[in-house]
């Protein structure tokens, strides 16, 4: 009996080591909770503005391999985007990257314009943030993806729908695309969670 009351005691002990050594439960604060900060929506209404002809044309043909239905054709663009369908009002943007011509003549569809671009904000508000956007022009209407952002924009992802309004001045050297942006963005945290914790 004894020599079993020295293994239960020995056992019982042993297991009161392991527990006492074993990792503590986590206090970690941020535990199930953003930590950085929440996702928030961004929904605005712009215009875009390209002007492929005149003294105030904002892009330029860079390559064009003479393919028909000038396919291939490759050009980088600087369009401005807007807060109204004019180009005197207020620059809030500017859609910076290129677009090339993707189809060939034999389809129905006629044309689409494959463009990747960072829409550049100057605003107040985003100033020098930035959403990454892809997608086609083939047709008066259409919608792009949102793949990314930078700055207050960060980690963005949603669809710019675009539909073509009637320019103002000259239909065949410009036009205007009213885009509505909707987006989910992560913003970086006014407080660095390192900060945070030496204040503990």
């Amino acid at each position: 009996m004894a020599r079993a009351s020295h293994v239960v005691v020995f056992l019982v002990f042993s297991n009161l080591a392991i527990a006492m050594g074993a990792t503590p439960p986590s206090l970690d604060p941020f535990v199930g909770k953003c930590k950085s900060s929440c996702e928030e929506e961004l929904n605005l209404s712009l215009y875009l503005h390209q002007v492929f002809a005149g003294a105030a044309q904002n892009q330029e043909v860079i390559l064009n391999p003479g393919f028909a239905n000038s396919f291939g054709e490759i050009a980088v663009h600087d369009w401005t985007i807007h807060a109204a369908p004019n180009a005197t009002s207020n620059i809030i943007a500017r859609a910076k990257g290129m677009h090339m011509q993707v189809t060939q003549n034999q389809q129905a569809n006629g044309f689409a314009w494959f463009l990747p671009f960072s829409m550049v904000f100057e605003d107040s508000s985003f100033g020098g943030s930035t959403l990454q956007v892809m997608g086609t022009i083939s047709g008066a209407n259409g919608e792009w993806a949102i793949l990314g952002g930078t700055g207050k924009l960060s980690m963005a992802r949603g669809t710019v729908n675009f539909t073509e309004v009637q320019p103002q001045s000259n239909p065949k050297s410009e036009n205007y695309r009213k885009i509505d942006i909707q987006a989910f963005y992560t913003p970086p945290p006014s407080v660095s969670i390192i900060n945070l914790r030496n204040k503990e």
